[in-house]
């Protein structure tokens, strides 16, 4: 499953992307992915290639370049691909912040 949303920065620089997540039960065959959007690609930021559980929320956060700033085209994604119903990505407190 993955989650979307169009942040407009125009006017701000300095971008700043932070998120708690919780990563339960996932093995090799899983993925989370944390993502933003430059208007033209998908840039990963985080990207999980082998087992993750989380006992309890991860804070991450991202100093983004220069192309994120300024921009009516900014998007933020998470995606999570999970085979069991034991196994779940959760996303919260998620900031996209600027100067």
């Amino acid at each position: 499953s993955s989650m979307e949303r169009a942040v407009d920065t125009t006017g701000y620089s300095s971008i700043e992307f932070s998120y708690y997540r919780q990563l339960v039960g996932l093995d090799m065959a899983d993925e989370f992915e944390a993502l933003w959007f430059d208007g033209a690609s998908w840039n990963v930021l985080e990207e999980t290639l082998d087992s993750a559980d989380d006992s309890s929320y991860v804070l991450r956060t991202f100093s983004l370049p220069s192309s994120a700033g300024n921009n009516a085209d900014f998007r933020v994604r998470f995606e999570c691909t999970a085979g069991a119903v034991s196994e779940f990505c959760r996303v919260d407190d998620v900031v996209v912040s600027g100067m």
